[in-house]
């Protein structure tokens, strides 16, 4: 076994670091000691120290070692469990350039740096991640900046050639000729000339229980905590009521409600009460105002009787169980308990409550997020809760009770008279959905779904599904080959499962027990009520199903369908391509089984028939639907066989004239899946949340022609240029560019659906699963990839298109599409003028996604300015030969530049707007405790005999350059008075300061030094950057609003 050493030394005075891996890899060592366990490991000490002072982790290929030596009587062992959960003092150091390398914790295999950075903060909760160049060891906080320095430095590699050089170092094994090289790079380690001595550990194997019992004992509890061996279930109970009531009681949670209106439909005879109840409606529940405005409705309420739906559901969740067990389908492989044992910790039950919905839905005990942040701001109460109910196994009775509500699966109003047509979403309590969450992290890690199953997994699933089905029908048709498809349909699945089922499927896998016994105790006695429009049904015991809604359902249904994705692997019949064999698809419920041939389809519904029957599943037929391929030399014909069944009965045919909806998109026996017509009516914050996204997923995944999506994206123009009130000759550039760069940030679905499709191909052909790579070259769209490819990329890269998609990363794919549309856009002789001075500038920019501070009318019209569109005579005569002389002064050509800063009849308005931010900067000042006198320029004296001269202007940027030579001019202009200044005032210091803005925003770079010598603090300094940026737009529109009323009475 290989073996990694490591110089130990004094912790009180150097940081004590382990290497994890002679390449990569290190872990920052624990202060504190521990029962040695682990495999005999090399650990190189200092003679000088004894062993119990010195406590090291050491990390072989695939275990955690522990060592501190002899240690007293009494002392208290802490474990690290076997979880390879790192303790809360390691940090980890990862090297870059990165190759590829296993998990010296886990043997997972990390492909990237980026992996290996998710891998080690999800997996080992690593509490923080250093980065070190590979070449020179160089530390960096962060991936960006080390990746950045690694490709400039020019630091030679080292090696490992102890043959070739005298001296080796032995935490790194570079080598060196002399002893002096070798002394001078041991300082990067902190660890020259320290001489190793080696120790040999041994390993520890236990239960959860078991490590819970290691780790926690009567010193290390915090003040108003229960200890999580010593509470019984109903002492965690009621603890648990008592800090419930305590957070509900809580005034400072109350907020003021938001204004509601009797009812949308009865305020739409008053214009300002509909606007009124919108806005409040989008204060409070953004989706839903974006659907009342873009399908023109409410949000759906079930309007059926309150006795039919709780007939229905009693009939639904308190049947009687049919599961009869697994029976064949059995064989399932083990799980790897490491993630489960080890018990939860503040910082886990932290990112689970900052990662919650801060708008969510309470469950029945009304807590919600903030109550929670309020009652334990750190974690730790949550943490010592949740660790004893790991330990007991046990659920506290508060916690299983829930609320249902109804969400409609159809927008037809017929459809909605029926309740299967309504899906049941139960919420339980905030706090048991945190658990929830916790431990579906857990388990999903020890216990990974069937490769087949995509549903609810970290990765782009559901996609994945749709490229393999959809190349295997393209390819079936175009190779003549023989393919037999069958759609599945399970009946209210998620509400049909057996709780016996869950707990064998985990204890097949040799889940832990202690999980295994909390797992079901989630369901012991679990009820929830029923809301409707009528009221609130009785508690509804929930004898069967999952609920939807909790973050652990998904996962815990998917384990339930393992046994029968395995066992079609094992023995039924798919279709084969590339070496690989395909036999179901699988999405949640949604199951694909595929074969190449009538008889193997026929095959796998058996299978299917006697897994439904083992556990008490059942198909609804009528939704289920298929199609055969039969292929000859000439053609393929579709469905010229005899009907599949399932229990006897008939499964519904697709033949080529009609499609079958799966995960969204139509799919034709012939034409795989068919291309959605993304033109349609959309009703400019909505409609790149709401609006846009509606289209785009039909299109991505059918891979919709170049020629539509540029017509769709013509027709979103068309309507964002109606709604903003601008000119149609606005150039694209407003609408595509990044808001930093002064543009709205529109999505171009010309680029982003041929982004999507790039990435995901290129994600394809990288993937980790071994079947989905092999898969990749036989089913891809050559022909219509390179075409996306140029459009994604602008025809970037090199080799043929299979070697860019396997040598991309997907993350750079598309990534500088929005600075070519800027380019583009300040090209343009007449619109592009000083818009290079925007760049990059979120400060100047800052309004275009949210115009705080401007009215919709000073919204527009800075939007015009900002693209040159203001209805100018130099602007209306574009092209045309007729008199551009200004029609409000009648001297000069009546531009933009002229109107707003050089027009004498809008002098005045000038001098408004430089007072007002004079204004805002004497506000500022005198905040700040300064004395502040107002002369031609602004002069501000401290009580310390220091004083600063402030000369406000006010300019059309042109461009970069515009403000800071009006910066420079003022201060040369004011300098020579200093003297005279510091006499009239009495002062012994003065500074001077010329304070330009642009009239279309700009915020000068020196602004914001004339700010922090004020004294205002760096944190205060952008905001206060953005209200003057603001400010001055402000003043600009009121001169063209001005304009325009002067223009109009003209």
């Amino acid at each position: 076994m290989s073996t990694f050493s490591t110089t130990a030394f004094n912790t009180t005075s150097h940081p004590l670091w382990s290497r994890l891996n002679a390449s990569q890899c290190w872990t920052r060592l624990p202060q504190h000691t521990s029962r040695p366990i682990g495999r005999p490991v090399t650990m190189a000490t200092e003679h000088s120290l004894r062993l119990s002072l010195v406590p090291v982790y050491i990390v072989s290929n695939d275990k955690v070692l522990q060592d501190t030596g002899p240690r007293g009587p009494g002392v208290p062992t802490p474990a690290l469990g076997s979880g390879f959960k790192l303790p809360a003092v390691t940090t980890v150091g990862l090297k870059v350039p990165w190759r590829e390398l296993p998990c010296p914790l886990c043997n997972e295999v990390l492909n990237t740096a980026r992996d290996g950075l998710g891998h080690f903060l999800r997996k080992h909760q690593a509490r923080k991640i250093s980065w070190f160049c590979v070449k020179c060891d160089i530390s960096k906080p962060g991936l960006h900046s080390a990746t950045c320095h690694a490709a400039k430095c020019e630091a030679s590699k080292r090696t490992c050639p102890a043959t070739n050089f005298a001296f080796v170092c032995g935490t790194c094994s570079s080598g060196f000729r002399t002893r002096r090289g070798l002394s001078v790079h041991a300082k990067k380690h902190g660890s020259a000339d320290k001489k190793t001595d080696t120790h040999t550990l041994k390993t520890d194997v236990g239960t959860l229980k078991s490590c819970l019992e290691r780790q926690f004992s009567d010193a290390n509890i915090p003040p108003g905590c229960i200890h999580p061996l010593k509470s019984s279930p109903a002492l965690v109970s009621r603890t648990l009521s008592l800090h419930v009531k305590l957070m509900r009681s809580s005034n400072k949670i109350r907020g003021r409600k938001p204004w509601k209106p009797r009812g949308l439909r009865a305020a739409k005879a008053n214009r300002r009460d509909d606007y009124r109840a919108i806005q409040s409606l989008y204060k409070r529940d953004t989706a839903a105002a974006a659907s009342l405005i873009i399908d023109g409705k409410e949000a759906t309420r079930c309007n059926i009787h309150i006795k039919k739906i709780e007939r229905a559901y009693s009939e639904l969740w308190e049947k009687e169980d049919r599961y009869k067990g697994l029976g064949v389908f059995g064989t399932l492989p083990e799980a790897n308990n490491e993630p489960l044992l080890m018990a939860i910790t503040p910082s886990e039950v932290l990112a689970a409550i900052r990662g919650s919905r801060g708008k969510g839905a309470p469950g029945p005990d009304g807590i919600r997020k903030p109550h929670l942040l309020m009652w334990d701001k750190d974690g730790v109460k949550l943490a010592h809760i949740f660790n004893a109910i790991l330990y007991n196994g046990k659920l506290p009775r508060l916690l299983k009770r829930s609320r249902t509500t109804l969400v409609p699966k159809s927008p037809d109003p017929l459809e909605l008279s029926r309740v299967e047509n309504w899906r049941p979403i139960s919420l339980s309590s905030t706090i048991l959905r945190l658990l929830s969450k916790i431990l579906c992290d857990r388990l999903s890690e020890a216990c990974p779904a069937h490769t087949s199953q995509k549903g609810f997994t970290r990765g782009e699933g559901c996609s994945t599904n749709l490229m393999l089905l959809d190349g295997v029908v393209r390819r079936a048709v175009r190779h003549k080959e023989t393919l037999a498809v069958v759609f599945i349909d399970l009946a209210r699945a998620f509400d049909s499962v057996s709780h016996q089922h869950i707990r064998d499927v985990l204890e097949l896998r040799k889940v832990d027990a202690g999980i295994c016994d909390l797992v079901s105790h989630l369901y012991k006695h679990a009820c929830s009520r029923v809301l409707t429009s009528g009221g609130r049904t009785r508690p509804i015991t929930l004898k069967v199903g999952v609920k939807q809604g909790d973050p652990m359902s998904p996962l815990l249904f998917n384990l339930c369908l393992d046994p029968l994705l395995a066992f079609l692997d094992q023995r039924g019949s798919g279709f084969s391509l590339s070496g690989q064999r395909i036999t179901a698809l699988a999405y949640a419920d949604d199951l694909v089984l595929l074969s190449g041939s009538w008889t193997g389809m026929e095959r796998n519904l058996l299978i299917l028939e006697k897994f439904l029957d083992h556990t008490g599943l059942e198909v609804k037929i009528k939704k289920c639907g298929g199609f055969y391929l039969s292929a000859s030399k000439q053609s393929v014909a579709v469905n010229n066989c005899a009907e599949w069944t399932i229990h006897a009965d008939p499964v519904p045919m697709i033949d080529e004239t009609r499609a079958y909806k799966y995960l969204g998109v139509l799919v034709n026996p012939k034409r795989g899946i068919l291309p959605s017509d993304p033109a349609k009516e959309i009703t400019v914050n909505m409609l790149v949340t709401y609006g846009i996204p509606r289209v785009v997923y039909g299109a991505d995944m059918s891979l919709a022609g170049i020629l539509g999506l540029r017509k769709t994206d013509l027709a979103i123009r068309n309507r964002v240029k109606a709604w903003l009130h601008l000119s149609q000759s606005t150039a694209d550039g407003l609408f595509y560019s990044a808001k930093r760069d002064g543009g709205l940030g529109l999505p171009r679905l010309e680029k982003i659906i041929a982004i999507s499709q790039v990435k995901r191909w290129c994600k394809m052909f990288q993937s980790g699963d071994v079947n989905s790579k092999a898969l990749a070259p036989s089913l891809l769209p050559k022909l219509e990839i390179e075409k996306r490819w140029v459009a994604a990329t602008g025809g970037e890269g090199e080799g043929s298109l299979l070697e860019r998609l396997t040598q991309t990363s997907p993350v750079v794919v598309g990534k500088k599409w929005r600075d070519r549309e800027y380019e583009r856009w300040c090209g343009l002789r007449c619109q592009g003028r000083g818009l290079a001075t925007f760049a990059k500038d979120p400060v100047s920019n800052c309004w275009l996604g949210s115009h705080k501070g401007l009215h919709e009318s000073d919204y527009i019209l800075a939007l015009q300015l900002r693209s040159s569109t203001v209805g100018t005579l130099t602007t209306l005569s574009r092209w045309r030969r007729s008199s551009t002389n200004c029609r409000a002064c009648g001297d000069g050509w009546e531009g933009i530049v002229h109107i707003v800063s050089q027009c004498k009849t809008f002098k005045k308005n000038r001098m408004a707007n430089h007072n007002n931010i004079c204004r805002i900067l004497v506000v500022i000042g005198r905040t700040l405790g300064w004395e502040v006198k107002r002369e031609k320029q602004d002069h501000l004296s401290s009580p310390g005999n220091r004083g600063l001269v402030i000369d406000v202007t006010i300019c059309f940027e042109m461009n970069p350059s515009t403000l800071r030579r009006r910066a420079e001019a003022k201060v040369h202009k004011y300098e020579k008075f200093a003297p005279l200044v510091c006499n009239m005032f009495g002062l012994t210091n003065i500074k001077t300061f010329g304070f330009p803005l642009g009239a279309r925003g700009k915020s000068h770079e020196g602004n914001s030094n004339v700010l922090r010598e004020m004294g205002l603090p760096r944190s205060r300094t952008k905001e206060a950057a953005k209200l003057f940026s603001v400010a001055a737009i402000r003043g600009t529109t009121s001169i063209l609003k001005i304009f325009k009323k002067h223009t109009r009475a003209t």
